[in-house]
């Protein structure tokens, strides 16, 4: 504690210094006012910021999702069809049933069906335009809402056949109810191949089988068939909207056809297949509905595809117009979904190779 000076000059200084510090407390009403003005200011700054980065950031992850969709649909679908028509160890170019009369059922699990069509490697049903709808289309495939089985008008059904690539069975480890294909390598065996569901039936023989040896069996591989189409909903019940690249396939498990959704966003697929009308391996021109007589001579495949956001964006408007090959276009579809379009030629390695002149 100060005490007071005897020198009235001191007394006088320290009375003034109080009165200094009592003069700097604190600040005014209009200071006040314009600190708290600048301050919001400056925190409506930063939060519209933050609103448009987040804004932008969703919009980048929502189109980054849909070139993702799009890519991976063309990777599934080229990847198939690059192996379609591969049947093992059995190449189809003598021995085979007639091309047939009539389009094959790609659904019917009968296996005299399924050898009677291992000539068409590929087949499919056309949507002529963006809003057509297929006549007649396979598998119980509908244009009623409510299923799985609903198609989306527009889109294209594409069916690949082939074997499966995985390790070959040993014939004595065949299951019972699954489609195997079973190639000959035996020049004494009467036929060329055989499609079974039960292995015991499935006797066909490797190089070192004699005239009169009944062994060794040829290994067995699994038969498959997908059926590509598009759905209008992931999930139909309740129906979510959100366009689907779906697959029907015959399971070597249950032995039946399964539905698996693929591709989320898939909007529209259009397909057209180049035929080789020289027998020398190139597709001399493309048809988006060949004959039945035709589609043994289907070589390679066009497919265009139109992906689209799952979510809405606000405030666009979809005014484009997209591709889809021979089928025309479609659009202006005047929604607020963004799309994107895709065009990839795929080669049939198996069908286009047995063609190839050396």
């Amino acid at each position: 504690m100060r005490y007071p000076s005897d020198n009235p000059d001191d007394n006088l200084a320290q009375n003034a210094n109080r009165g200094r510090i009592i003069f700097q407390r604190g600040l005014s009403l209009i200071e006040l006012m314009i600190s708290i003005t600048l301050g919001l200011l400056i925190l409506a700054a930063l939060s519209t910021l933050f609103v448009n980065q987040s804004k932008t950031r969703a919009e980048l992850d929502k189109a980054y999702r849909m070139i993702d969709n799009g890519r991976y649909a063309l990777d599934v679908l080229s990847g198939d069809l690059r192996l379609a028509g591969y049947y093992g160890e059995f190449a189809p170019t003598s021995g085979v049933p007639a091309v047939p009369a009539s389009l094959p059922n790609p659904c019917s699990t009968s296996t005299s069906d399924i050898a009677a069509a291992l000539q068409l490697a590929i087949q499919g049903y056309d949507a002529a335009a963006s809003t057509s709808q297929i006549s007649s289309p396979p598998c119980g495939l509908t244009y009623t809402a409510g299923s799985d089985l609903t198609l989306k008008p527009g889109s294209d059904i594409m069916v690949v056949r082939r074997a499966s690539t995985a390790t070959p069975i040993v014939q004595s480890a065949g299951v019972n109810g699954t489609h195997y294909i079973q190639a000959s390598l035996c020049e004494n065996d009467v036929v060329p191949f055989r499609i079974d569901t039960n292995p015991a039936n499935l006797t066909l023989r490797t190089k070192s089988c004699t005239p009169t040896s009944t062994t060794p069996y040829a290994d067995l591989r699994n038969f498959l068939v997908h059926i590509y189409y598009v759905s209008p909903n992931n999930n139909p019940n309740p129906a979510d909207g959100i366009p689907t690249l779906k697959r029907l396939e015959l399971d070597p498990t249950t032995h039946v056809f399964l539905i698996t959704p693929l591709v989320e966003g898939i909007d529209y697929m259009q397909v057209e297949y180049g035929l080789d009308t020289n027998n020398d391996g190139v597709p001399d021109n493309y048809s988006d509905a060949p004959s039945v007589a035709e589609w043994p001579d289907a070589v390679a495949v066009k497919i265009n595809l139109v992906a689209r956001n799952n979510e809405l964006t606000k405030g666009y408007y979809d005014t484009k117009t997209y591709s889809l090959g021979s089928a025309g276009s479609v659009g202006p579809l005047g929604d607020s979904f963004k799309r994107h379009a895709y065009t990839q030629f795929i080669r049939l390695v198996n069908p286009a190779g047995r063609r190839e002149v050396p």
